[in-house]
């Protein structure tokens, strides 16, 4: 069926996007019956071609051609070095400078998972990395198991069902995998705040469809094909992943801003005891540090005890970490632990993170 979408929208899609099946021009009709505008192939009426895209071919065509000049697959990626992923970190082009820290969880990262960040596959921004797209679309191409995406806007009833204003952009993609009996959606929304107030240079100004549609492509092939760390499409967008303060009890994420420490309780009043005699021999007590803090009632530093919950085990990754800024779950996922051990076992995390930082300062 065709396309019905807002007039507003009508004028970007026939601009962008393209036919999904011979990819020709779109063109604006209006439905004679229910007055809506909708865009459709141009030869739709001869043809019956269904569905849209915002494929660039050009672009697509031409990083097609730069990752066979430069390709390499993940087995290689991942024997890599650090010193060898470093330079290839350093001819990268990335949004902000990035700093020496960043530039070595980037290269953990593309170690770990076998990204390349040459060729925009993996990135960091503000601290955090973020996985393209195309990194994506190469990892399931590799497993020989995908099966096929396709792509559209989200149809008036969906909109309606999502609750989705008018002037946003809504798509819905779905991945079919080899020997899955149904394929895995994904929804993409640009809103409509992201596309003004900019100077028109970012992506999701330029075209916000496509934006709205990679988005969408992302969450099914991260379904499909799980990789735990989050998208680079969608980076600015208000559904985002909030990064916040870590509750010490609960490793629940509260507010936004960097990872602070947070009682677990609320202290209470009680009678003056009196004091002990004082030893002539005993020293002034060094303050704790925060780790110390964290972990106040477990054994004593040294001892390896894994920590009791999530969020020790996030501020533990934070006492030790050099860069505050870093997210302690994201951190936790680039030394290769998975979300179900950070979630349930939280003592196979600790020792996975643990041996891969020797030097770490144990509980």
């Amino acid at each position: 069926m065709p396309v019905y979408c807002t007039r507003a929208e009508v004028k970007k899609l026939v601009r962008f996007s393209r036919c999904a099946v011979c990819q020709g021009k779109l063109i604006a009709f209006l439905d004679a019956e229910t007055k809506q505008p909708f865009v459709a192939c141009a030869d739709w009426l001869r043809t019956g071609h269904l569905g849209i895209t915002s494929h660039n071919l050009e672009y697509e065509k031409y990083m097609k051609e730069r990752k066979e000049m430069y390709k390499m697959d993940t087995k290689a990626l991942m024997v890599m070095t650090e010193t060898h992923m470093m330079a290839r970190i350093n001819m990268a082009k990335f949004p902000q400078e990035l700093t020496i820290p960043e530039k070595k969880l980037l290269a953990q990262i593309a170690i770990t998972y076998g990204f390349d960040p040459l060729m925009g596959e993996v990135t960091i921004y503000q601290g955090r990395p973020f996985v393209s797209i195309d990194g994506r679309y190469r990892k399931a191409q590799e497993t020989n198991r995908l099966d096929g995406v396709e792509s559209r806007p989200a149809t008036k009833q969906e909109r309606i069902d999502w609750q989705i204003p008018d002037g946003d952009y809504f798509f819905c993609a779905a991945v079919s995998v080899k020997g899955a009996s149904k394929p895995f959606v994904g929804w993409g929304r640009v809103h409509n705040a992201e596309t003004v107030g900019g100077k028109g240079f970012k992506p999701v100004e330029k075209n916000p469809q496509r934006m709205a549609e990679k988005r969408a492509e992302a969450q099914a092939l991260r379904k499909a094909f799980h990789i735990p760390l989050p998208s680079a499409e969608d980076i600015g967008s208000p559904d985002n992943e909030v990064i916040g303060n870590i509750n010490v009890k609960t490793g629940e994420i509260t507010v936004e801003g960097e990872c602070k420490e947070i009682p677990t309780e609320t202290a209470q009043p009680v009678a003056e005891q009196p004091k002990a005699p004082e030893s002539t021999t005993a020293t002034k007590a060094e303050p704790q540090t925060l780790a110390e803090k964290a972990f106040d009632g477990l054994q004593s530093a040294g001892s390896n005890k894994a920590p009791a919950d999530l969020g020790k085990l996030y501020l533990w990754i934070m006492a030790n970490v050099k860069d505050k800024k870093v997210n302690a779950k994201q951190y936790a996922l680039s030394c290769g632990v998975s979300e179900e051990d950070l979630l349930h076992n939280v003592a196979k995390a600790y020792e996975e993170i643990k041996r891969q930082n020797p030097d770490w300062k144990a509980l």
